[in-house]
């Protein structure tokens, strides 16, 4: 048979501009689409940090930046970093200008892909296992990642800028590590060269890292990619000691993990006491939720996609739901597969390594969320070489009209979805109405789109909504906290809200339900989630003004209640100092309440302001620089002074 005129095609030795063509229509839709709100976490993490909002006029501001957030054990300094930054040369923060700096950074890992994935098509051609054109598999493969809908939730996210980044120096790692790798099996390496190698490797794993700390999978990947894809060679010839090298260390984290479970299994059980499930739940329930993943990347069906996924049915045994069994017998088989033929189909062993090796820390024995799309953010990229090799066999396999056309049909749909799913993300409200819409079981899309609707009722005047249209907004934002409370009857938030917006809008509907007495009910056994805090928050300061309307009894009823259940003692003194002071309580009794509570925890740093504030209310200078003295010295790492510079000096931190 005659081959195909793509054949001229797929040889060109210019596929960079195809890459360059993906890179500007990736940019065209996502700047397009940017919006300027903040979303959800961007606003603990980003507006309402003040320690990262930094002039940079001074070098310790950088410092208390870097450490700014509560995200990790680490902080996530480089990240934070690259906030204050941007902070410092925009001189505010904007949602937009935020989002397009993850862009810039999504284009940056793109190219660096187009660079990692010839590396390694290169070194399997020269191996004689794969036959392709390196250059076009690449270009396909890195567009499939750039265009592809499911990262909208990564890019157009600001606060994600901490897994852009960590992904950013994992796949510089890898292309580093492929390039020094792909020479050693030709031509083999001196000592030296290993060993600087070695360093500029661990410089990198540092880097990403303290970006967020799943970027120390790059330790892990550098085996994956050596056993599926160089297998021990060196110096043109195949080391059976180097070969199992790849092995062991491609297993030796699981016996790390394992051996540090026996030891102190607390480690990784502690976490489970704020969360409703179990271990073996969510070990069962991650076996279902990968194969989820996969079909996004696969098939990205954006109808599907979201942002709360917590509608997710969780395994209550391994045939609870019976897709339980078959999931994990499924991923044994693929797994099985793989390895078995590593040899001819070295692609497929790299991505199901790359792909479960990625999604190791986040998606399996940590008390996380069960599901959050950003995590396959650097997961995707092996499943996305193996579906650009692919996409290049099979059109290679048509004629050149037909290949023009389903090229032009490919990169259209895939566009149109990314077009589609960015639009969604523009901006609060349709992002939460979206999501209720697909997934209406999920009681955190109804929370936030009916949280979104109310904020919309507040912000009535600045945004220019008529009163008829300002009263169906929060009409209808009650109706989504009923439909939650329908959804879960116990949902601490949902029974918060009810209560505050029958008090405050709709006292005829509040007279047929006794929201607090439910409330109450509904605490014994209950984990809180964060959403369920910030309600109570709201709450503490509703009934505190006065505007619910709430009988001193029955306050200090649910504070007991929320005492002997739900909260710790330094959360039920920083409830409690929130709703004497939208009461309008004295200094001295605000005062009392605060020195309790850090007689309890001395070293709740975030009480000291609010302590500074009364003893300067009082006019007691004693107990002012007491107070002072005792924040310094517990805040040994001094991330609090500029605010306490600020407090001190008057000037702007």
């Amino acid at each position: 048979m005659q081959p195909s005129p793509l054949a001229a095609v797929v040889t060109n030795p210019q596929p960079r501009w195809l890459l360059v063509l993906l890179l500007g229509l990736a940019v065209i839709v996502y700047a397009g689409n940017a919006g300027n709100d903040f979303l959800f976490d961007d606003i603990p993490a980003l507006s309402g940090n003040e320690l990262v909002q930094i002039s940079g006029a001074r070098f310790d501001e950088w410092r208390t930046a870097a450490f700014s957030s509560n995200a990790g054990p680490l902080s996530r300094p480089l990240t934070m970093v690259s906030f204050a930054l941007q902070h410092v040369l925009d001189g505010e923060f904007s949602a937009r200008s935020l989002k397009l700096g993850n862009l810039a950074i999504h284009l940056a890992i793109g190219i660096l892909l187009f660079f990692l994935f010839r590396g390694l098509l290169g070194a399997l051609v020269l191996q004689g296992r794969v036959q392709c054109h390196a250059g076009w598999v690449a270009a396909v493969a890195a567009g499939l990642w750039l265009l592809h809908p499911l990262h909208v939730s990564t890019v157009l996210y600001a606060v994600q800028r901490m897994a852009q980044l960590s992904t950013l120096f994992v796949v510089l790692g890898l292309f580093l590590f492929v390039r020094w790798r792909s020479r050693w099996a030709v031509q083999g390496a001196r000592i030296d060269e290993v060993v600087a190698a070695a360093l500029w490797l661990f410089l990198v794993v540092i880097f990403a890292v303290l970006s967020k700390e799943n970027g120390a999978l790059l330790l892990w990947l550098v085996p994956a990619v050596e056993v599926a894809v160089y297998r021990g060679r060196w110096a043109g010839r195949r080391l059976p000691l180097l070969a199992s090298a790849g092995w062991i260390l491609l297993l030796l984290p699981l016996a790390l993990i394992a051996l540090i479970f026996w030891l102190s299994p607390e480690t990784f059980l502690g976490g489970y006491a704020q969360r409703n499930f179990t271990l073996e739940e969510r070990l069962l329930t991650q076996s279902r939720v990968l194969w989820q993943y996969v079909g996004w990347i696969v098939w990205p069906n954006i109808l599907s996609m979201g942002f709360q996924h917590d509608d997710i049915v969780l395994s209550s045994g391994w045939l609870n739901p019976l897709s339980t069994l078959i999931a994990v017998l499924a991923w044994l088989a693929v797994l099985a597969l793989a390895v078995w033929q590593r040899a001819r189909w070295p692609l497929l062993l790299l991505a199901v390594l790359v792909y479960l090796v990625g999604h190791s820390m986040e998606s399996s024995f940590l008390a996380l969320e069960m599901v959050y799309e950003h995590r396959n953010y650097l997961p995707s990229i092996g499943v996305c070489l193996l579906l650009g090799f692919a996409l290049v066999e099979l059109l290679r396999r048509l004629s050149f009209a037909g290949c023009a056309a389903a090229s032009c049909a490919l990169v259209a749909v895939f566009a149109l979805l990314l077009s589609v799913r960015s639009h969604t993300w523009s901006d609060d409200l349709t992002l939460s109405r979206t999501n209720v819409a697909r997934h209406p079981a999920s009681v955190r899309s109804n929370y936030f789109y009916g949280n979104a609707l109310l904020r919309q009722y507040r912000l009535r005047e600045s945004l220019g909504l008529s009163e008829k249209d300002a009263e169906a907004s929060l009409a209808v934002g009650r109706h989504y906290m009923e439909l939650m409370h329908q959804r879960d009857p116990a949902d601490i938030g949902a029974l918060v809200m009810l209560y505050y917006l029958d008090s405050l809008f709709f006292p005829e509907l509040g007279a047929q339900t006794d929201w607090l007495s439910t409330l109450q009910a509904a605490l014994p056994g209950r984990v809180l989630k964060a959403s369920d805090r910030n309600a109570l928050q709201v709450l503490a300061e509703c009934m505190g003004d006065g505007k619910c309307a709430t009988e001193e009894v029955e306050v200090e009823k649910l504070f007991a209640a929320l005492g002997r259940y739900s909260l710790t003692p330094s959360d039920l003194d920083s409830l409690r100092y929130s709703y004497l002071q939208a009461s309008g309580a004295p200094p001295g009794e605000l005062l009392a309440v605060l020195e309790d509570a850090l007689a309890r925890a001395p070293g709740q740093l975030s009480y000291y302001p609010y302590l500074l504030a009364q003893y300067s209310e009082l006019g007691d200078a004693e107990g002012l620089l007491r107070s002072a003295g005792q924040w310094m010295q517990y805040d040994t790492n001094r991330r609090q002074l500029p605010l306490q510079r600020q407090l001190f000096a008057g000037a702007k931190p």
